[in-house]
């Protein structure tokens, strides 16, 4: 039986690292209590794993844990028993059991929605306007562990459509992003490559970046969500 999860990464602690953040979850499934399997052999670890990394400093309100069980538990039960041990800046939201051997939950992952907000005023419908129509958006992206230290990425296959909502004070972006068994891209990337392309000045250093879902494809190629439709919720959304 693997138990998933969705849990989250609060504006709390936003900034610590990937490994720090599944150490911390790792910790609290054993505070919890819950009969977790392990590995065999001379190092044994608990079998857990999350369905997606998420960069340094984005707040995610829909990370999901996959915990693979020794013995069955209820899943509300197993859900209440994390969330109690989990500290603050994570919370459990919904969860829901399959079978051992069905897939892994990070081998589902297909895309996720975001939310980027920037302390911007000035007019960006134009470039909005002109990536939306453009076929492709290639990007040098810092890659200081090849031998020529960039990676060329094209944005425009990850990021097919861009939104934008402004105020007199900032701009906010929304966007699915493709997740692919070769990787993703990063928010700022896209950023980075909007000021690049477009000659906008856009402040990434102060983005604020959100991860509002994470979903997985049906047959047809169709989102659709992570967790079952029979999942239970404890109503923190």
């Amino acid at each position: 039986m693997k138990l998933r999860m969705q849990i989250t990464k609060d504006k709390d602690i936003r900034f610590i690292s990937h490994l720090e953040y599944v150490r911390t979850i790792g910790r609290a499934i054993r505070r919890a209590k819950l009969p977790a399997a392990y590995s065999e052999g001379f190092n044994p670890h608990l079998k857990f794993s999350l369905a997606s990394a998420l960069g340094v400093g984005v707040v995610s309100y829909t990370e999901f844990v996959e915990i693979e069980l020794a013995e069955p538990m209820e899943v509300e039960k197993a859900a209440l028993a994390l969330d109690a041990a989990l500290p603050r800046g994570i919370r459990v939201l919904a969860a829901d059991a399959v079978d051992t051997h069905h897939a892994a939950l990070m081998s589902q992952a297909a895309g996720a929605s975001y939310r980027v907000t920037l302390p911007y005023s000035k007019d960006v419908s134009a470039a909005v306007a002109e990536f939306n129509a453009a076929p492709e958006l290639l990007f040098k992206k810092a890659a200081p562990k090849t031998k020529v230290k960039f990676k060329e990425i094209d944005v425009k296959f990850y990021i097919p459509q861009l939104t934008a909502e402004q105020t007199e004070t900032e701009t906010i972006f929304s966007f699915d992003c493709k997740i692919t068994p070769t990787g993703s891209m990063k928010a700022v990337d896209l950023l980075n490559a909007l000021n690049e392309q477009y000659g906008l000045a856009l402040p990434v250093e102060m983005a604020d970046i959100e991860r509002l879902r994470l979903y997985r494809n049906n047959k047809n190629g169709k989102p659709i969500p992570m967790l079952n439709s029979d999942a239970v919720t404890l109503g923190r959304f």
